[in-house]
């Protein structure tokens, strides 16, 4: 299973390159997604920034020309992808081929600690929660005294949510892709509280896109008997409507933002 997952993702590098389409089909909720990632580390400390599962590095180099002051590591364990971010040479950004579960045994990033350390969509392909607990505890350890964790994930709870309301329209559930394994809201807050990373912000970042996207532009198309395009105009608009924050969770896509309360 893991090999078939390494596989899908160095495929989807040879398949698309740079493009942001590499690591998720729907442009403009990548946007999105990536201007609220911008948006949280900008409201902390970002010397230093450890981008984990960075992909072919269309986020990472994002990030690098908001905060050129910052020096960024990007690392992914999809050779593919690495070759595909090392071609945009930034600067700023420097990316390594490196597995999550063994962060801390990374020989490029021995002894470094980082400001912020980021997660995009990485934890949802490993294969259990077992292993989605690991590689948070491997973030963790590459956290400085006063870093934040940053974890975008897909939540099991928020996807349930929005099929309930795709339900009311007569439109099918969305499922969990193959090489996926959402995380359980109730688990990984628990979690998140025994490891002494209590959220200091949370965003379900796609709610009102999701809605908009997912469902209305969804039950127009049943309507209509016509497929959904990610580049259809609404998706476009949904994605400049704002996020609402955590109390509104129609959308698996979720943002929290962590720091160490140790004493």
């Amino acid at each position: 299973m893991v090999d078939d997952i390494r596989e899908f993702w160095d495929e989807q590098a040879e398949t698309h390159g740079s493009s942001d389409l590499a690591t998720a089909p729907d442009h403009h909720y990548r946007t999105l997604e990536i201007e609220s990632i911008l948006r949280a580390i900008d409201r902390v400390r970002h010397e230093t920034i450890l981008d984990v599962g960075c992909g072919n590095g269309f986020s990472t180099m994002q990030i690098a020309k908001r905060f050129p002051e910052a020096l960024i590591t990007g690392i992914d364990y999809s050779k593919p992808m690495i070759d595909e971010a090392r071609k945009l040479r930034a600067a700023n950004a420097e990316f390594f081929v490196g597995d999550v579960l063994s962060l801390s045994r990374h020989k490029q990033l021995a002894g470094a600690h980082y400001d912020v350390v980021l997660s995009t969509r990485c934890l949802i392909n490993l294969a259990s929660w077992t292993e989605q607990k690991t590689g948070i505890l491997e973030m963790q350890s590459m956290l400085a005294p006063t870093g934040k964790l940053i974890v975008v994930e897909n939540v099991l709870d928020g996807l349930n949510n929005l099929n309930r309301v795709r339900a009311k329209f007569g439109l099918p559930a969305m499922e969990v892709r193959w090489h996926n394994k959402y995380l359980a809201l109730p688990e990984l807050m628990r979690f998140l509280n025994e490891m002494q990373l209590t959220p200091d912000y949370v965003e379900n970042i796609g709610n009102m896109y999701y809605l908009a996207s997912r469902v209305i532009y969804a039950k127009l198309c049943k309507d209509q008997g016509i497929e959904p395009d990610y580049n259809n105009p609404i998706n476009a608009i949904a994605a400049q409507l704002p996020t609402l924050g955590e109390a509104y969770m129609y959308s698996p896509n979720f943002m929290f933002v962590c720091g160490e309360t140790r004493s």
